[in-house]
């Protein structure tokens, strides 16, 4: 796993502050990577052994600000049945380097 992957899934694990969402994620492999020019996919898999997220839980996600960015960058954690699906990183305007050197995770606004 990347470090701004452990760091943005982190990161949601603390602001969503569910029990179920942060085992998984503290527990889950990356299965695969896809890097999009404008941003990647990463396809999360978490121990059966894991507990599922409720189905009203919705994860609280960072933006990211970067000098490498030219207007930041946006996330979303997909859940299917509970359990950890992937995790999308998209550019909010031009393209994303494939390997984010700088960032800082705040609450999106």
């Amino acid at each position: 796993m990347e470090q701004i992957d452990r760091d943005i899934l982190d990161w949601i694990a603390e602001a969503t502050g569910d029990a179920a969402l942060a085992a998984q994620i503290a527990a889950a492999d990356v299965a695969r990577r896809d890097y999009l020019r404008t941003g990647f996919l990463v396809y999360l898999a978490a121990p059966d052994s894991a507990p599922r997220a409720a189905a009203g839980v919705r994860p609280v996600c960072p933006h990211l600000d970067s000098p490498e960015l030219m207007d930041g960058a946006g996330c979303d954690l997909f859940l299917r049945n509970g359990r950890l699906h992937y995790l999308e990183v998209y550019a909010r305007g031009g393209f994303m380097p494939e390997r984010l050197e700088h960032y800082q995770l705040s609450a999106a606004t």
